[in-house]
């Protein structure tokens, strides 16, 4: 096994992931008529929960990144934002069916190209939602026009964010190697062979226990050092 995410990875990934579903779900509360209607009077008190759940996903997984594992938040950061030749063969191979066809795809890093283009799609979302929903939290004082158009952004985002979202599970649950992704983000650690074959430019040493049986085989390739 390889060490790929650290306890404080996984934290703020899942607290993330929590905070969104609660949200989702308290705005899908609102957004029906009958559960709409169901609220009555507590629909305010509700709408400022989801606003409240929303900024608690944004902030809490930066609090635990920015306090406790600042390193691999500023190397993820850098990791995303770096694309290679190989990064963006790989992406466009991935977006005409090769991954799913099983065509042999470029060499990648810790993070292949479909993993970096999840996070800046994620991380716009997320922008998307504090400014619109932060609108929405505070219309008293915004003209008419522009909560009009929050709202219709908002819901929107929601939409797209949920997608997202199923096409993740659908990821994890449907294929042999989101499952050992899925393993890695509650374990912290990825098979060596889903390493070696998927990201074969990522030097990543095996866990103390597996150098001890295997004798210390790495995955050969640049380091990305996080």
């Amino acid at each position: 096994m390889v060490p790929r995410f650290t306890l404080t990875e996984r934290l703020s990934h899942w607290s993330f992931a929590s905070f969104f579903l609660i949200a989702f779900l308290t705005g899908l509360l609102m957004w029906l008529p009958p559960t709409r209607e169901w609220l009555g009077g507590d629909r305010l008190r509700v709408s400022h929960l989801h606003g409240g759940l929303g900024y608690l996903m944004v902030l809490t997984p930066l609090l635990l990144l920015g306090l406790f594992d600042r390193r691999h938040l500023v190397a993820g950061v850098r990791e995303v934002d770096r694309w290679d030749a190989d990064d963006r063969r790989w992406f466009w191979m991935a977006v005409r069916g090769g991954t799913l066809r099983g065509v042999a795809m470029p060499p990648q890093r810790r993070l292949n190209a479909g993993q970096k283009f999840n996070v800046v799609l994620v991380a716009a979302i997320v922008v998307g939602f504090v400014v619109t929903g932060s609108i929405l939290l505070f219309r008293a004082d915004v003209p008419a026009w522009l909560v009009s158009r929050a709202l219709w952004l908002h819901g929107f985002l929601a939409i797209l964010g949920i997608g997202i979202f199923l096409g993740h599970l659908a990821h994890v649950f449907l294929t042999s190697h989101g499952r050992h992704y899925l393993h890695a983000m509650v374990r912290g650690e990825l098979s060596l062979e889903t390493a070696t074959s998927r990201h074969s430019k990522w030097e990543a040493r095996p866990a103390p226990e597996a150098q001890e049986q295997g004798g210390g085989t790495s995955v050969a390739g640049r380091s990305s050092d996080v």
